[in-house]
């Protein structure tokens, strides 16, 4: 490949910035080469992850019921009434409450479990959005403590409590203080601990869980409110080694090739100096150059003859555009000539000869008359054909000699 073959415009960014892509190219290499030894030198990446072995649920609740003590009209005596959100105090003064923990252990185990039931009087106010305790009474209900439940089974603690004899506390309670604020709440807490293992990890669930009585002269509403079943699983780690991704194991080398490849080529073409610019391309470059940008402000038509017009030559195709705007004018292009008529001045730029003419000619769509000297020209029809422009020629002039007055 020569020096020309390679595109003007090519060769004037290589020229430029040869050291920049050499860099680039370089910097490419090195990263593709990481990229390759972490691929295959360092092998895999060691991860460890965790595999489940087993779970372990622990689930609570309450429940309620009241057995009708004498005979009414709707409830017979004996009657038993379950999980009902209201009771009849004179007819059901005394409430049973059953509490109740299930666990599920995957590996079959048992579970051990530690229970305390507590019923709790308390008046209570919300302040602030946090709840204020005036005065708290707790008495002890049962106590259940190395208590052994099967897997998959329920264990559960029933306690009884009478309505009748707690509104009675608390109106002592009240009297004694001589005052009654906040709201009153009646709960049963109970407060549980069940330890279990699965997958040779050992667990411990603590629990706390209430149930509310609201209790009234007539009546007494019941509410519950327990947590949420618990799930625990037990892990195991494994470890095991992952294989370098595609992008790594292909990508790498190609990337160190392209890099490698990428250097010499650009080293070869530099040193055979088929890339530096001779001061004349330089020129002709930046001609071009400035001819494209500046084709707005460029009409190609025929130069008219100075006359008595000064001619002043501009050093570059962009010095001649810049008076043309400052003129309000624009710019005269007749083949390898341009010009600027400005009164009775005449600013003219003749574009720099090309390294190979032909091609440039080529390339812009014209070709200039001295091309045209060839040998087989007939001088007769060369004659009849600048008798024939002339007047064409003249009238331009004179038109343009006119615009210009």
């Amino acid at each position: 490949m020569r020096g020309p073959d390679i595109p003007l415009s090519v060769r004037s960014f290589l020229d430029s910035w040869l050291s920049v892509i050499l860099l680039g190219l370089v910097v490419l290499s090195l990263v593709g080469g990481y990229i390759t030894y972490d691929a295959y030198v360092d092998g895999g990446q060691t991860v460890i992850e965790e595999k489940p072995v087993g779970t372990w649920t622990v689930d609570s609740n309450f429940e309620h019921s009241a057995t009708v003590q004498r005979e009414t009209t709707v409830f017979e005596a004996g009657e038993r009434l379950d999980n009902r959100p209201l009771y009849f105090t004179t007819a059901m003064s005394e409430l049973d409450v059953t509490y109740a923990i299930t666990h599920d252990n995957t590996a079959g185990k048992s579970a051990e479990a530690a229970v305390e039931l507590r019923l709790v009087s308390r008046s209570v106010e919300e302040a602030d959005d946090e709840t204020v305790v005036h005065w708290e009474s707790s008495e002890k209900l049962a106590t259940v403590t190395g208590v052994e439940i099967a897997n998959g089974n329920t264990k559960t603690e029933t306690v009884s409590i009478d309505i009748p004899t707690i509104r009675s506390r608390i109106e002592t309670i009240e009297e004694d203080l001589e005052a009654s604020p906040g709201e009153t709440e009646v709960l049963v807490v109970a407060d549980a601990e069940i330890e279990s293992s699965v997958g040779g990890e050992q667990f411990t669930e603590s629990r706390t869980d209430r149930l509310e009585v609201t209790p009234g002269e007539s009546v007494y509403r019941v509410t519950t409110t327990a947590q949420d079943q618990r799930v625990y699983e037990a892990t195991e780690q494994i470890q095991r080694t992952t294989d370098p991704p595609a992008v790594a194991r292909f990508g790498g080398p190609l990337v160190v090739l392209v890099g490698l490849v990428g250097m010499l080529v650009l080293v070869a073409v530099h040193r055979a100096g088929k890339v530096r610019l001779t001061e004349r391309e330089r020129t002709r470059h930046t001609f071009e150059t400035d001819r494209r940008d500046f084709d707005e402000w460029i009409s190609n038509v025929s130069i008219p003859d100075p006359g008595e017009r000064t001619v002043t030559t501009a050093e570059t195709l962009a010095d001649l555009v810049d008076i043309a705007i400052d003129s309000d004018r624009r710019v005269l292009e007749d083949g390898e000539q341009y010009a600027v008529l400005v009164g009775d001045m005449m600013y003219t730029y003749r574009a720099p000869k090309p390294a190979d003419p032909l091609t440039s000619e080529r390339q812009r769509g014209t070709v200039p008359a001295a091309d045209h000297n060839l040998e087989d020209t007939d001088p007769t029809a060369t004659a009849e054909t600048s008798d024939t422009t002339q007047p064409s020629e003249q009238s331009g002039t004179s038109s343009e000699s006119d615009r210009e007055t």
